[in-house]
C-alpha cells in the first residue's frame, strides 16, 4: 500500500500480519536515500511469510524516495534538509518536516518498537553498529538483541529514533555497509540482526536460524570529529582502527596540495565512522571515535 501523498511525497508501506496476536514492530529504510545496503535489507524482509510472524510487521522500505531517485547524500532534495534531523517534525513545515510529522502521528504512535535501518552514505564508511537513545533501557535491549559488534548510546536529537521515543516507543538505528556499495556481507548482517531482534521481541516464531554471535556486544559512547576546513581529505586510518587521544587522523589539503588542516582525535578509542570521499567540507563530521 501507499500513504496519501505528503507534500507530493508518496511513501510505500508493507504490512505483514501474523496469524496470532503479538507486538507491532516497524522496520524502516531509506530515510537517507543513498544508503543502499539498508534499503536492500528491508527488501529482503518483505519475503517473510505471515505464518512465521507473531503480531504485525510494518515495513517502510523506502522512506525518502526523492533522495533515492536523485542519489542524494544526506539531504531530501525537496527542501535541502536531512530528514533524520527534523523529528518529530512539523505538519505545517517543509517537505521533510511534514514527512517526519506524518510518520510520528500515523506510524510510530501505533507500534511497540522501531528499527531504522541505515548504512554509510555515498561518502561514508563505517564498522557495523547499532544506535540507541542514551538512558532508555528498552532501546538498549533492542540494540543488544540485534547483535552487531557495537551499540552506541546517543543523545542526539532530531533522529527518527528520537521521534519514536518522544511518543513512548523504544527504537534503534542499525548500520552496516556504506560508500554506495552493494555489499552482501553488510546486507546479511542487517538481515540476520533483524531476525534476532524479531525473535527477541516475540515477533517471529522460533524457526529463524539467525543466532547471537559468540562475541559480546560492546556498548560505546561516541565523540564527533568535525572538519574545520573544506578541501581534499587524506585519512591516516581506516574504520575499525584504534587511535590515541590527540592523534592526527589525517590531512586536509587545498587544490594546490598544501596542508590546510589536520583533524585531531579528541579521545582515544575506535574509529566507528569516517568520511571516505576525497571531498570534505568545513563544519561536517569527518569521523566518530567510539569509547567505552
Amino acid at each position: 500500500m501507499e500513504c496519501e501523498p505528503i507534500d507530493g511525497h508518496v511513501l510505500p508501506i508493507v504490512i505483514i500480519k501474523g496469524l496470532s496476536a503479538g507486538p507491532t514492530v516497524c522496520i524502516s529504510a531509506g530515510v537517507h536515500g543513498s544508503e543502499y545496503c539498508a534499503i536492500e535489507a528491508a527488501q529482503r524482509l518483505l519475503t517473510i511469510s505471515p505464518t512465521a510472524v507473531v503480531g504485525t510487521l510494518v515495513i517502510l522500505p523506502l522512506v525518502n524516495g526523492g533522495a533515492f531517485k536523485n542519489r542524494s547524500v544526506y539531504l531530501n532534495p525537496a527542501d535541502g534538509k536531512n530528514l533524520n534531523r527534523v523529528f518529530p517534525g512539523n505538519a505545517q513545515g517543509t517537505a521533510s518536516e511534514k514527512i517526519a510529522a506524518w510518520l510520528v502521528e500515523e506510524v510510530l504512535r501505533g507500534i511497540d518498537a522501531l528499527v531504522d535501518l541505515h548504512c554509510g552514505d555515498l561518502s561514508e564508511s563505517l564498522t557495523p553498529f547499532t544506535i540507541f537513545c542514551d538512558g532508555d533501557d528498552r532501546s538498549k535491549s533492542l540494540a543488544l538483541s540485534f547483535g552487531l559488534p557495537y551499540a552506541i548510546a546517543s543523545q542526539a536529537t532530531g533522529m527518527m529514533i528520537a521521534g519514536a521515543l518522544s511518543v513512548g516507543v523504544p527504537a534503534i538505528i542499525a548500520e552496516a555497509g556504506g560508500a554506495g556499495k552493494y555489499d552482501e556481507t553488510a546486507i546479511r548482517a542487517l538481515v540476520d540482526g533483524l531476525h534476532r531482534l524479531l525473535k527477541a521481541t516475540g515477533s517471529l516464531d522460533g524457526r529463524s536460524s539467525s543466532q547471537m554471535p559468540d562475541r559480546p556486544v560492546q556498548v560505546l559512547c561516541c565523540e564527533s570529529v568535525v572538519a574545520k576546513e573544506s578541501g581534499l581529505w587524506y585519512p591516516s586510518y581506516s574504520v575499525g582502527d584504534a587511535v590515541e587521544a590527540k592523534i592526527k587522523l589525517g590531512t586536509v589539503r587545498n587544490p594546490y596540495g598544501e596542508e590546510i588542516g589536520a583533524p585531531i582525535s579528541p579521545v582515544g578509542g575506535k574509529i566507528m565512522f569516517q568520511i571516505s570521499s576525497l571531498a570534505v567540507n568545513g563544519g561536517e563530521t569527518i569521523a566518530w571515535i567510539g569509547t567505552q
